[in-house]
């Protein structure tokens, strides 16, 4: 090899990248700059990467920008990527194109378009000699380290070719072509999400509310157990032949309170261009008529709502319009979230990302029919609820209808039959 070409080389991230895979001999992860640090498996705690195929090299640090330039569109910021986004693209060649978004947002890695990763997989491997997105380097080092950087003839013998010819090479290689429509398709490209995707996605799922939930249940029956055995005893009950001698009788049912319920909670946009405010949420959501909300002067902060339905029976609803008295363990009751489209809504929440926030609660977006829907909201996976402007008679169906996907989003998170049975 000659000096032109190692430095060449040795300064390249890419043709190094692309030498190792040639050799099939890949680059380490490092935690350190430090060649004999230790070795990481996680590309999120490494800091460098090591070329066991160049030993000369010394370990390049993983922010190192490459040659591969992306160009800017609607959902990308142009500009070069780092070697991390390079390597972790390599890496997860295999991968179809939701799991890799959700790797690299796993990751904290920056993700290419599916145009993109295609054509730096292609180069990196070999396949093609050139690339859209590869600014070319000149010099008569870079073409002999072009050369170099191409796969072994399968007889083990490698020609490396003079730097003039490869330029002739270059130069003599049609320019790969692409049309038009194509990259203006995957411009905007979105990610689909399935029932699968969704079902088994990359992202780990809180289901610390369900042993929270059942760790209070096997208590209540616990206690209420123990209370019974208590009872019978002092009342000196016989035994249950039939069950055994350690068994007796089942107590009364007892008159005194029932234990408490965790009334689920609704929150409402303290927004002043919201439809919905406390001073005519009740009358929304418990009688089904839409009435102009006054200006804001009285001091309600709460509002307790009624409900009767076939799925959950008799429940009470807790309505706020504000978290600053949260407790922690208010979240795990938070079933619903009205909002008018606006993030700083979010700001004292939980979560504060609006994507994550209605991943875990239901969201409803309230607009009189006819008005245009906030594009914010229709980005965040929440259902749009439309009054009409002037028939009130219509109200009571809009109302239902809320209720409807409200009740069955519930039911499905396991709050069926925490109230009372409707009789």
């Amino acid at each position: 090899m000659s000096a032109s070409a190692h430095y060449t080389i040795m300064n390249d991230p890419l043709r190094l990248l692309r030498h190792a895979v040639a050799e099939h001999s890949l680059p380490t992860m490092l935690a350190s700059s430090d060649p004999s640090g230790p070795v990481v498996e996680d590309i999120a705690t490494a800091t460098h990467l090591i070329f066991p195929a160049d030993s000369s090299v010394s370990p390049l640090p993983l922010s190192t920008p490459t040659r591969f330039v992306r160009k800017a569109g609607p959902n990308t910021t142009g500009g070069a990527i780092d070697l991390r986004a390079a390597y972790f693209c390599w890496l997860c060649r295999d991968e179809n194109v939701a799991q890799y978004i959700g790797l690299c947002g796993e990751k904290d890695v920056v993700n290419l378009t599916f145009l993109e990763r295609a054509s730096l997989v292609t180069w990196l491997e070999g396949a093609d000699e050139q690339s859209d997105y590869i600014v070319a380097d000149t010099g008569a080092g870079a073409a002999t380290a072009q050369a170099l950087s191409e796969p072994k003839a399968a007889s083990g013998t490698s020609k490396i070719a003079t730097a003039e010819g490869a330029e002739m090479k270059a130069a003599a290689k049609v320019k790969r072509l692409v049309d038009p429509r194509l990259e203006r398709t995957y411009a905007i490209e979105r990610v689909l999400v399935n029932r699968n995707t969704v079902l088994r996605g990359i992202k780990q799922t809180d289901f610390s509310y369900v042993r929270k939930e059942a760790m209070e249940s096997f208590i209540r029956s616990h206690n209420r157990s123990a209370s019974g055995a208590q009872a019978a005893r002092q009342r000196g009950a016989p035994y249950n032949t039939q069950r055994g001698p350690s068994a007796v009788t089942a107590p009364a049912p007892s008159s005194g309170p029932s234990t408490k319920r965790r009334d689920p909670i609704i929150l409402l946009s303290p927004s002043a261009s919201s439809l919905l405010t406390m001073s005519n949420i009740k009358d929304f959501l418990e009688r089904g008529a839409y009435v102009t909300a006054p200006p804001s002067t009285s001091a309600v902060n709460i509002q307790m709502i009624n409900r009767t339905s076939n799925r959950l029976g008799q429940v009470r609803f807790v309505v706020v319009d504000s978290c600053e008295r949260f407790k922690p363990d208010y979240w795990d009751r938070v079933v619903a979230v009205f909002t008018t489209g606006q993030a700083w809504q979010f700001k004292l929440y939980k979560w504060h990302n609006p994507h994550e926030l209605f991943q875990r609660v239901k969201g409803f977006c309230v607009t009189f029919s006819g008005d245009p829907v906030p594009e914010s909201a229709r980005a965040w996976n929440v259902d749009v609820v439309q009054i009409d402007k002037v028939h009130r008679f219509r109200d009571r169906e809009t109302v239902e209808g809320l209720w409807d996907v409200l009740e069955k989003w519930m039911e499905a998170r396991g709050w069926s039959g925490r109230g009372k049975s409707a009789s």
